[in-house]
């Protein structure tokens, strides 16, 4: 497998074999999936609690920020699903943009684990075998963020 990213004057250098767009491609939905139906442990393991000991704090933590962390998501999502499909083609990733592809993968390799049971070894091979790619890829991408920024 070639390495997916390389610096580039203006950020990253992504360029996907067809198969890892398709793949990819996919990314988005799986994520829009996310509490769509229950029980859904890709759902409790992506909305942590963030005072699991004060109740009062943690809704008002959740009031005040809900909205911005799913807007973020949002756009992060967006910019994944622009750039995922000029990577067959070679594109050319800001470091913004790369930075949303590393929250995006980071959130697909948490819903992967928690809906394969990654976490107690229940997992299928396929299964194992996309988490491994997904933190390939997230991986790939940090080292080359650590080369292109400053």
């Amino acid at each position: 497998m070639s390495e997916p990213f390389a610096p580039c004057a203006g950020g990253v250098r992504m360029t996907l074999a067809n198969w890892e767009v398709e793949l990819l491609s996919l990314v988005p939905a799986l994520l829009d999936s996310v509490g769509k139906y229950e029980p859904d442990p890709a759902a409790v393991r992506l909305d942590l609690h963030t005072y699991p000991d004060d109740e009062a704090a943690d809704a008002e933590f959740r009031r005040l920020l809900t909205s911005e962390l799913e807007h973020g998501r949002a756009a992060d999502r967006s910019a994944f699903s622009l750039t995922v499909e000029a990577g067959a083609d070679g594109v050319v990733l800001s470091t913004a943009e790369a930075e949303a592809w590393l929250r995006v993968l980071a959130e697909a390799r948490l819903v992967q684990s928690a809906r394969a049971g990654l976490a107690d070894g229940s997992q299928s091979e396929s299964d194992q075998a996309l988490f491994e790619y997904l933190s390939w890829l997230q991986g790939s991408l940090v080292e080359i963020l650590d080369e292109v920024l400053p």
